[in-house]
């Protein structure tokens, strides 16, 4: 995790020290759920005393719907989230807290940002990127996708989802990554748990190896990642997303992201 922290354009070094600190204790809570955090978020729908930072992962996946995600799909964002609003708290006017790809950002009136975007996350080079002010009300960006950390079910390179929340926006780039799903014989995939026994969607069938697409597989992929995130756009659950597979990109709304250099 990263944290950058600025009041009126001055670097606030203490104020990122504290909120790093927090990060332990944010652990710590979680660790002592775990196995509950690896459960459908529904076994957990209406549970009381659970630690603000399961809650909150809770509440992220269960706006979507989805009732097969589970918490986990939340953490990165969730943890980016806390330690943002507890750096703004401090007194920062501009926080960028990067949790591995999970980007959570708080703006004040005057504040601006550029956050880029990736193609492929394994390389990590950005070609593409998003300009954030105040008026933007975006609170995450967040991205997966094949190679990332977690597990995906889709084919896409990368999913990169605009929310309020680094939260929500993490749990929904997780299911829009999901729904770039196509069959083809050079998309090879397997249980979950055969390649992590101990991940939290044990039974679910997670992409391994993507092969060359043909142009009707890629387009059936971006159009199935387009379609769920006008779906959760239309929930007010994000405010955009940008899907690259097979390096073609798509992204909804047209202007969401600007080209490096155009």
């Amino acid at each position: 995790m990263t944290i950058a922290a600025e009041r009126r354009g001055k670097p606030l070094s203490r104020e990122v020290r504290k909120a790093g600190a927090r990060v332990p204790v944010l652990l710590d809570a979680l660790a002592g759920v775990l196995p509950l955090a690896k459960q459908p978020w529904p076994c957990l729908a209406g549970s009381k005393d659970l630690p603000k930072v399961l809650r909150l992962m809770v509440e992220a996946v269960a706006a979507t719907g989805d009732e097969t995600m589970t918490p986990m799909a939340a953490v990165a964002g969730t943890f980016a989230d806390l330690v943002a609003d507890f750096t703004v708290d401090q007194g920062a006017t501009k926080v960028l807290v990067n949790n591995g790809g999970d980007i959570a950002l708080r703006l004040k009136p005057g504040e601006s940002t550029r956050v880029g975007i990736a193609p492929r996350l394994q390389v990590g080079m950005a070609t593409h990127f998003i300009p954030l002010d105040f008026n933007s009300k975006v609170g995450g960006v967040a991205t997966s996708g094949l190679g990332g950390r977690s597990f995906t079910l889709g084919v896409a390179d990368a999913v990169v989802s605009v929310a309020r929340n680094a939260a929500l926006a993490d749990a929904c780039a997780t299911l829009i990554g999901n729904y770039t799903n196509v069959e083809f014989p050079g998309v090879t995939r397997r249980p979950a748990r055969e390649l992590d026994p101990d991940t939290d969607i044990p039974d679910l069938l997670v992409t391994t190896c993507v092969g060359q697409l043909p142009e009707w597989a890629v387009e059936k992929a971006l159009d199935g990642g387009v379609a769920k995130a006008k779906q959760l756009a239309e929930k007010n659950l994000i405010l955009g997303a940008v899907i690259f597979v097979a390096g073609r990109v798509r992204m909804w709304p047209e202007g969401l992201a600007r080209p490096l250099g155009g």
